[in-house]
């Protein structure tokens, strides 16, 4: 049976290959004297009949047009049991869409889980998936929509492995280089005063990452081939629009392969949960934040990248994240009258208590890295990761060989910090309705993630007592 997304015979793939990475911090055995194979690809993955979009709530039909096409891109990097990055144009990959897809790939091809990572742009103007967000179409949404979202994925999850194993048969040789650069049109979006949250709005003191890494893959003839970048914002430039497009990731991508026109571009979102587009409402800001992000990487190719010669080596680790404490059932009985959102989350809580016989206190965590020797050290974090542990890990790491993703092969909720609990807020409370938990975390989870990630990356990152920190980067004012 011909799936109701799936596309007719023009159905775009494209295919490119190999890479490798080196970078020029302190020169180590590499395979193939800095030769690896890499291999690129993306499929486009826009619906062909409307469904309903995932980020707001307010949206209540299927979506009323196409802004721009949105896609899948895949990177897969090394010999034998290459690393596999897989870039999706969506609000937020569940980890049971993750895990078929890696499952899947892994069968296929013989690459171990941990060398599969699937992050999301979280554009806000992409289908909604099932699993993800599960209280905000609860009860909003219509028997049929939620069967249209539900194909949706399925069919989804099978573009996601189309594109991962085309990346990883289409590998051939080729070099990577390594560099950062800087944007600055993300702003903290928390309205804080005395220490206390007031709402959504524009905190120009507030804490920001304005740091793009970027790596590039040139072929043997020197052509460049892929160019992966990453960013911690929010893609909510074109706020409710219920229209489908990858906001200003997707602008970026587009612009980069227009310039580069033998190159995929991948673009993935770093710890930019309270990060917000400014300024922001229109599809012609959003162009303009994906051309500062082309113009700055045009920018790092007309100037001098790290060459990465170590192959890489993957680690995964899950941990339980704890809870804070979880009110009993009573207090769910006396929400069932209370807000649509939640009277939802409250049946969902009691409907878990009858099964279970209680509530779960953890919060099972994924986290990835990808060490290239003591060049490169990419993490994977899963979840809305806000901007603090950016920048607590770029001061307690070196910073320069260090490059941190959210949104990576889970989306569970927002993973906010020790300050941000003690502000209080959305990302604290109310957000952990949208995910289905019971309660806000425990502000332990901050030191448990940080230290993990410390762990699994090595001494190897510690800073150099003699380097350059950190620069904790405010929003330049236009």
């Amino acid at each position: 049976m011909t799936s109701l997304f799936e596309w007719p015979a023009f159905f775009t793939m494209i295919l490119i290959s190999a890479v490798t990475l080196t970078s020029g911090i302190t020169p180590t055995k590499s395979a193939c004297a800095g030769v690896t194979q890499v291999g690129v690809a993306k499929v486009d993955i826009t619906p062909t009949r409307p469904v309903i979009l995932a980020g707001y709530g307010g949206r209540q039909g299927g979506h009323e047009g196409v802004d721009a096409p949105i896609w899948a891109r895949a990177m897969a990097i090394g010999d034998d049991e290459p690393m596999v990055v897989v870039a999706v144009d969506n609000c937020g990959v569940p980890a049971p869409v993750v895990e078929k897809v890696a499952s899947r790939v892994a069968a296929d091809t013989n690459v171990p889980r941990p060398h599969i990572v699937v992050c999301a742009t979280h554009t806000h103007t992409a289908p909604s998936l099932t699993d993800n967000l599960v209280v905000v179409w609860g009860e909003l949404a219509t028997d049929e929509q939620l069967a249209d979202a539900a194909e949706y994925t399925r069919w989804l999850t099978e573009k996601l492995v189309e594109v991962a194993i085309a990346a990883i048969q289409n590998r051939r040789p080729a070099r990577l280089a390594f560099g950062q650069g800087v944007v600055a049109f993300g702003g903290n979006r928390r309205a804080v005063e005395d220490g206390v949250y007031r709402g959504f709005g524009f905190q120009r003191d507030g804490p920001v990452d304005h740091s793009l890494p970027v790596m590039v893959a040139t072929d043997e003839a020197g052509k460049t081939i892929a160019i992966w970048t990453n960013y911690a914002c929010h893609c909510t430039t074109l706020g409710p629009r219920n229209r489908i497009g990858g906001d200003w990731a997707g602008f970026a991508n587009e612009l980069i392969e227009e310039r580069l026109p033998f190159a995929i571009a991948l673009t993935t979102i770093g710890c930019g949960a309270d990060i917000k587009p400014e300024p922001e409402g229109t599809l012609e800001v959003a162009r303009n934040h994906g051309k500062a992000i082309a113009d700055e990487i045009q920018r790092l190719l007309d100037s001098d990248l790290f060459p990465i010669t170590t192959a890489p080596q993957a680690n995964m680790v899950h941990i339980q994240l704890p809870l804070a404490e979880i009110p009993g059932k009573e207090h769910w009985e006396s929400q069932l009258d209370n807000h649509p959102f939640h009277s939802f989350h409250a049946k969902l809580m009691l409907e878990r208590i009858a099964q279970d016989g209680g509530l779960s206190p953890h919060v099972n965590y994924p986290i990835t890295t990808w060490t290239f020797g003591d060049q490169l050290a990419i993490v994977f974090l899963a979840g809305e990761v806000v901007v603090d542990y950016a920048v607590r890990l770029k001061h307690e790491l070196d910073w320069q060989r260090l490059w941190i993703n959210g949104w990576s092969n889970d989306v569970p909720s927002y993973i906010p910090s020790k300050r941000i609990l003690a502000e209080g807020g959305y990302e604290a409370d109310f957000s952990q309705i949208y995910y289905g938990w019971p309660s806000r975390y425990d502000p332990g989870l901050e030191d448990m993630i940080v230290t993990q990630v410390k762990k699994m990356v090595g001494t190897e990152f510690t800073p150099h007592k003699t380097g350059p920190k950190f620069p904790l980067a405010k929003r330049r004012d236009n």
